[in-house]
């Protein structure tokens, strides 16, 4: 190395040595902060996850929780989390109580002015002593806790590269690097669980957002014409999704996803060509090759709770870009949800929310949460259906639901006033009563859904038809032959129950859709109703009727 000293004259060398002389700290760690640093990671449960320090030939290591202690002294004390920086801090900026305390010998490393060489030499070999003795420990503690180990400074072939990949992938190694993601999280949830007790989370009402960020990192980009790797083996490319730009012919363009597909960390990227078109209506997308880190903090509901609460880290997970984001999210939020801090509303972008149902949405379920979904403003309101029901910003309601009430979304994205906004927020909440009531959740995640009509907690009425019999749910999972309950028809424009059309000789007209409209026009509603297909039933609220 060719660092300086503090003085900034040039570093010395000695026969001895052979290193540069140390860059000492200009001050001494108190004993106080030493010891709450030492407890911290004491009660984080990290220790128990370290492997065991045994003994190998040679001289005897420094304990391991010793150099973990001294990494995090090192970064308190503003300077990095290199490993030689943690022996400056360990040797030069602690008191001699704290040396006792994390078992470093006290020995003075410093050369004082006018020594001689004798002196400079033998005070040089003690600090290369030292500093091996604490590069030895380091060094034993990543190669155990490394599903792949290898020489991280060297640039491996390609080949080389994809075998160390594959190791960190492979089944038989997951609980290796699960280990070392719940040492991360340790060391994070550590002080918020100290400040949590304090009562600084009282108004935290447990919501929790996640997002996915690039992280720098030293190596540089495979070299594809020299055949060789890069020295960061599982990192990827990064990419940055720009804001939605509106196409030509008025629609939002398609958002782009963070990351890239999985498998694709260190292949090159074919080139497509693309009309112009689709050049001018895309957001630009900038690459980078780094690391991702899915990072998860407080979240609130309402506007008035920010800033009630520490805006802290509560999960961090280091991933390749692009694979797995949904897994990666429950990992990130999985240790502080088993400390009981985060309970109802779970928050991400649609770069995690759009990962598969059994590696995201389901889990959630499982956990109690609920995802706060987002999506493009073309695809807020009606997207889809679904054996009979309509999904509405991410939920099943009624079929015949209100034109209003569907398109609620578009008219709050469109509002540009207070007063509209606030017309479009009651029609949001109207859409609570049409919803379909979640009945059981099945072991496989599947729902059983229920008629808001039907049940002795009905939200919405049917005062036409007749009185139902026991009450039957409907199963979304089940077939198509599977009879269905009938739904309310919408609203009149006033709010008022449609007027029923008929015929030249009196008879209701078999023009408009039955209750149920998945049976087509000409067939008759399900057997509850029993009638022949026709508008008579009409809908009222129990609440305030909706426009």
């Amino acid at each position: 190395m060719s660092r300086k000293n503090p003085e900034g004259k040039p570093c010395r060398r000695t026969g001895l040595a052979l290193r540069p002389a140390p860059q000492a700290p200009g001050r001494t760690l108190s004993d106080r902060v030493v010891r709450q640093v030492f407890d911290l990671v004491r009660h984080s449960g990290v220790l128990e996850r370290l492997p065991t320090n045994e003994h190998r030939p040679g001289p005897k290591g420094f304990p391991f929780r010793t150099v973990l202690i001294g990494l995090i002294l090192s970064q308190y004390m503003g300077k990095s989390a290199n490993i030689n920086d943690a022996w400056e801090t360990l040797f030069f900026a602690l008191s001699p109580g704290s040396k006792a305390l994390l078992d470093v010998p006290n020995v003075d490393l410093h050369i004082r002015e006018g020594a001689t060489r004798e002196e400079i030499d033998r005070v040089a070999h003690h600090q290369y002593a030292t500093s091996k003795r604490v590069y030895r420990s380091w060094s034993s503690m990543t190669r155990r806790l490394d599903p792949a180990p290898h020489d991280r400074r060297k640039r491996l072939s390609l080949s080389e590269a994809k075998k160390v990949r594959r190791k960190w992938n492979a089944r038989d190694n997951q609980d290796t690097v699960r280990n070392l993601e719940a040492i991360a999280q340790d060391l994070i949830l550590a002080p918020v669980m100290a400040s949590y007790r304090r009562g600084d989370f009282a108004r935290w009402p447990g919501h929790i957002a996640v997002d996915d960020t690039p992280v720098p990192v030293w190596g540089k980009e495979p070299d594809y014409h020299q055949d060789r790797a890069s020295l960061e083996i599982t990192t990827g490319m990064y990419v940055k999704g720009g804001t939605q730009k509106k196409s030509p012919s008025g629609k939002a363009a398609a958002s782009t996803n963070t990351g890239t597909r999985r498998g694709t960390a260190n292949k090159p990227v074919p080139r497509k060509t693309k009309s112009a078109r689709e050049k001018k209506a895309k957001a630009p997308e900038k690459r980078e090759f780094r690391y991702a880190m899915m990072a998860a903090f407080p979240g609130h509901g309402h506007g008035d709770l920010a800033g009630a609460y520490p805006a802290v880290c509560l999960g961090m997970i280091l991933h390749t870009p692009g694979t797995e984001p949904g897994p990666a999210a429950l990992r990130a939020i999985q240790p502080a949800f088993e400390r009981g801090l985060v309970k109802d509303l779970f928050c991400a972008d649609r770069g995690i929310t759009q990962a598969k149902p059994h590696n995201l949405h389901l889990q959630l379920l499982k956990l109690g949460l609920n995802a706060v979904k987002h999506y493009n403003d073309d695809k807020v309101d009606r997207q889809g259906e679904f054996r009979g029901m309509q999904l509405v910003g991410g939920e099943f309601y009624c079929p015949l639901m209100p034109t209003p009430l569907v398109t609620a979304g578009a008219t709050y994205i469109d509002s540009r006033t207070d007063k509209d906004r606030a017309h479009a927020l009651n029609l949001i909440q109207s859409r609570k009563d049409y919803q379909a009531k979640i009945k059981e959740y099945g072991p496989a995640g599947d729902q059983r859904r229920q008629c808001p009509a039907l049940g002795s907690h009905a939200t919405v009425t049917c005062y036409r038809r007749p009185q139902p019999r026991p009450s039957t749910v409907v199963d979304l999972d089940a077939p198509l032959s599977v009879p269905r309950q009938p739904c309310p028809p919408s609203l009149g424009p006033s709010g008022t129950p449609p007027s029923t059309p008929t015929s030249a000789g009196g008879r209701a007209s078999p023009s408009r859709a039955p209750c149920w409209p998945s049976g087509g026009r000409n067939t008759p509603c399900s057997p509850l109703c029993g009638r022949k297909p026709g508008p008579d039933c009409a809908v009222r609220t129990r609440a305030a009727t909706a426009t």
